[in-house]
């Protein structure tokens, strides 16, 4: 198979992980203030240097834990782009220095499924909620559908229709599922005022400038925002995307290691620092993402990367307007498909202990909505069942031994004399 590929599948692969990247990006850009060529810029750089140096879709999404946590504090701009320059430090000294390569010991195959289920429950959770939002698009009215005795959200509604035309669709080899839902998607949502902010458009040039974060916003963006991050990044950005990777394209996906994950995410989280950008990641649900909606080679990153870039660069700031087209019900849709596919690769655990790790993982992180707790519970688990049963079995052993001795010298006749005794009395009632 050719590295680059440019038609309808690779570009509909290419849009299939926006019910991630949109809804924080637009987030933190609206509530944060966060500058949005900054913001793009970074983002699109990134998935331009992921589709030329892995040739496969790699994803490009928000650091989780960062950007939840800084929409939910209303943390600065300083404080978030700070963050991406403390993790890149971290990432590049972990490929560097070669220590990523003891960390890979803790992160077995049961450990790798249950980031990767975690992740897909995510997904399949921020899908509802995405379909379940009451504006219809970005920054448009609420709607609701009454009915006997409540109201619905209209989005429940948009995406029954949208789901189904996905479903029709998803086997379809000349017309990719999600561009069919994109494309009834958005005249939907047009009902519902996502127009409304095209005029706002400004055509003109503009270029982020150069930032140097002070210690103070370090210091706080290491504590708030870092320390969370890192365990999240390295399960499931570093380890599990590499094994989706291997899982999905096998020889193909001969780039894709640790040290080279860590190294293209401390590169472009470095820029990111500097120029105020969002902290990014790689991430394995994001790749289920791509690959699973059509995209199979380095010319989806490059079909979302290049246009990225240009509207950062060209629209003078103002993106967000071009992003709420898409309603919600239509990334809803996208990432709960997603969400299913990417928790589906448990499939592989056999032996009962890889499933109770996998889900040790998984539960813990679906209800914290935080896969570092999850990823802890999980290693602790996997090391009680790998070091804890020797000495629990010898014991147990022993004590079965102990009883089957007592019970010899109660009873010297054993099974034998109990049987004879029973026959007897059985002789002798007859």
């Amino acid at each position: 198979m050719k590295s680059f590929r440019f038609n309808l599948h690779e570009l509909g692969g290419a849009l299939g992980d926006l019910g991630t990247l949109l809804p924080l990006t637009v987030a933190l850009i609206t509530l944060n203030h966060m500058n949005a060529t900054s913001v793009f810029l970074v983002v699109g750089l990134a998935y331009i240097i992921a589709g030329v140096f892995y040739r496969i879709p790699m994803p490009v999404q928000p650091l989780k834990a960062v950007a939840a946590i800084s929409i939910a504090g209303g943390l600065s701009p300083n404080v978030i782009s700070a963050s991406g320059l403390i993790v890149a430090v971290i990432l590049l000294l972990l490929a560097v220095t070669g220590t990523i390569n003891l960390v890979s010991r803790l992160f077995f195959k049961g450990v790798i499924r249950g980031i990767q289920l975690g992740v897909g429950l995510l997904l399949i959770k921020a899908g509802f909620l995405l379909v379940n939002n009451p504006q219809v698009v970005i920054g448009g009215e609420n709607g609701f559908v009454a009915l006997i005795n409540f109201s619905i959200p209209v989005g429940w509604l948009i995406a029954l229709v949208l789901g189904v035309v996905f479903f029709l669709l998803l086997r379809n080899k000349k017309l990719p599922a999600s561009l069919a839902v994109l494309a009834v998607g958005i005249p939907i949502g047009a009902f519902w005022g996502s127009m409304i902010g095209l005029p706002s458009l400004r055509f003109g040039l503009s270029f982020p400038s150069l930032t140097i974060p002070n210690l103070t916003v370090l210091s706080t963006a290491l504590v708030l925002l870092v320390i969370p991050q890192i365990p999240l990044t390295i399960g499931n950005a570093v380890f599990a995307t590499t094994d989706v990777a291997k899982t999905y394209f096998g020889p193909r996906a001969k780039r894709v290691t640790p040290k080279a994950l860590l190294s293209t995410m401390g590169v472009v989280n470095l820029g990111a620092g500097l120029l105020g950008g969002m902290p990014i990641c790689h991430g394995s649900g994001g790749l289920t993402a791509h690959f699973r909606l059509g995209a199979k080679t380095g010319g989806a990153p490059l079909l979302i990367g290049i246009p990225l870039l240009a509207m950062a660069i060209f629209l003078d700031g103002n993106v967000v307007p071009i992003f709420s087209l898409i309603p919600y019900a239509v990334l809803g849709v996208l990432v709960i498909f997603v969400g299913v596919q990417h928790s589906l690769l448990l499939r592989d655990l056999r032996g009962k202990r890889e499933i109770a790790v996998a889900l040790a993982v998984a539960i813990p992180g679906l209800l914290t909505a935080n896969l570092a707790i999850g990823l802890a519970s999980g290693i602790c688990l996997h090391l009680i069942l790998k070091y804890l049963p020797r000495s629990y079995v010898l014991s147990y052993q022993r004590l079965l031994l102990i009883r089957r001795k007592a019970r010899l010298v109660k009873d010297p006749q054993g099974k034998a004399g109990h049987v004879d005794s029973v026959a007897s009395r059985s002789h002798s009632s007859q």
